[in-house]
């Protein structure tokens, strides 16, 4: 067995936008976290119950296996640890609390600021135990998977979990890893081809003063925003005091959802396309002033089907797309204008997610130094109002119940992300299991909105509000 960590390969151009964010401190941990209902004879409460799942992820996912080297240099790489301690990544929180969601939403909002302990791979899995059930937070680093990285975790933990023999032996708690080359990156040239018309803007934005290249309306194709974009704050580095993530939790129940998807597919559009709408209707509500006019979007793209990937897959297979939506007079029901924004979005965003040519992701592998392009963001407007990331639905594969011969069942899943400091003021997360809710989460940084403390987090109750009760409303 190897007694050092073994070199794998220098990280992508994407791959080390995240590792200087997580240098920086201003973006740790991705979190997908899920509710599972358990058998009698599991003991949630203990680390060694989760040992033997952990083990099967770690043979699955070589992204379990590596830690980043020289985040502060210009060339981080990752390697692989010979060992892994599961009790490094294992931890049993306090059960005397809150057994609702005030406890998990407190829980999320913590866990996403804490960084991840040198020297051992960048994810833990944190345990809320419950009678009959338990909440098991995965936190990764965007260094070693995206969104949808997190949803395959837990598909294999569950499969570790139900294939276990009724009576297991003990598993060991120091875990060597396999011995297999790191998968290569995925926002390479080769992969992701950059048209000369789509670079142009982006490279004449490094060159021509403000001032030239807002007079020649030289915006990028990948972000089409005007001055009549709601962008909340400037860009700033928060203060220590300052820099915590505010997190709220929300939950639209299974029929809400159905009926949602439903009354979609009636119109041609799928849930994301109108989950942009009724977000758009609810910032319309709640922008007052009258100098805003529109709202632009990112909504991150999963391209592993583009390459012939599995969504089981970890790893950072992700671009994303811009969408541009006119600020609205909400009404009481969708009108047909709202109808058909929902179905281009639903278009577009399927467009952009099946072609490699033109990602915008791509155009990192253009900056000189990532992170002096990182911090050149201070004290400049932000490029969209809102991201909306939704990882799907969360399907097992079994609709077995407990005691029917299955050790565990996952009843709810929640996404979430840190609030961002280089980018827009609002991150929305939502994810759902199969014939089961829509869980979401909205993050944002103190004063990334332009408002004070209190106004803020009005102003995000007011949005979820208006989201649920258009989502109620949907015919």
């Amino acid at each position: 067995m190897a007694d050092k960590n073994e070199f794998q390969r220098f990280a992508s151009p994407n791959e080390l936008r995240n590792v200087v964010r997580e240098d920086l401190g201003i973006f740790y941990a991705v979190i997908v976290a899920a509710i599972y209902d358990v058998e009698n004879g599991v003991d949630v409460s203990t680390p060694a119950s989760f040992f033997a799942p952990l083990r099967r992820c770690i043979e699955k996912h070589p992204q379990l296996c590596v830690t980043v080297g020289d985040m502060h240099a210009l060339k981080p790489f990752y390697q692989r640890v010979p060992v892994i301690n599961l009790k490094d990544h294992i931890f049993i929180l306090d059960t005397t609390g809150d057994d609702g969601y005030s406890g998990i939403e407190k829980f999320l909002a913590t866990d996403l600021d804490q960084p991840f302990k040198s020297g051992i791979p960048p994810w833990r899995i944190s345990v809320i135990p419950y009678r009959g059930r338990c909440f098991v937070s995965f936190a990764y680093s965007h260094t070693i998977g995206d969104g949808t990285s997190g949803a395959a975790f837990h598909r294999t933990f569950l499969e570790g979990w139900r294939s276990l023999p009724p009576s297991e032996s003990a598993e060991p708690e120091v875990v060597e890893t396999p011995a297999r080359p790191f998968p290569p990156p995925f926002d390479t040239a080769q992969r992701l081809p950059i048209s000369l018309s789509f670079m142009l803007a982006p490279i004449l934005s490094l060159i021509l003063p403000t001032s030239i290249y807002n007079w020649l309306d030289l915006r990028s194709p990948a972000s089409p925003g005007d001055k009549g974009t709601f962008q909340g704050s400037l860009v700033f580095m928060p203060e220590p005091d300052r820099s915590a993530t505010q997190l709220s939790l929300q939950e639209i129940d299974a029929n809400t959802l159905q009926n949602a998807i439903n009354v979609a597919r009636k119109h041609d559009a799928k849930l994301t396309g109108v989950l942009h709408q009724v977000i758009v209707r609810a910032l319309s509500r709640a922008v007052q002033d009258s100098n805003i006019t529109n709202f632009v979007s990112q909504t991150p793209l999963n391209l592993r089907r583009a390459i012939g990937a599995s969504d089981d897959e970890m790893g950072n297979f992700v671009s994303a797309s811009y969408l541009r939506h006119p600020k609205t007079e909400p009404s009481e029901e969708f009108s047909e204008e709202e109808w058909a924004r929902a179905r281009e979005d639903t278009r577009r965003l399927a467009q952009d997610a099946a072609t490699l040519q033109d990602q915008p992701i791509g155009l990192l592998r253009l900056l000189p130094n990532i992170r002096s392009w990182i911090l050149g963001k201070v004290g400049k407007g932000r490029e969209c109002s809102y991201e909306l990331s939704n990882i799907g639905s969360f399907d097992s594969g079994d609709s077995q119940a407990i005691g029917q011969g299955t050790r565990a069942k996952v009843t709810k899943v929640v996404f979430t992300q840190p609030g961002h400091v280089i980018g827009q003021s609002l991150a929305f997360s939502f994810a759902a299991v199969k014939g089961g809710s829509l869980m979401y989460t909205v993050t944002w940084k103190l004063g990334s909105t332009g408002l004070t403390d209190d106004e803020e987090r009005k102003f995000v109750e007011g949005i979820c509000a208006s989201i649920r009760k258009d989502l109620e409303h949907l015919m």
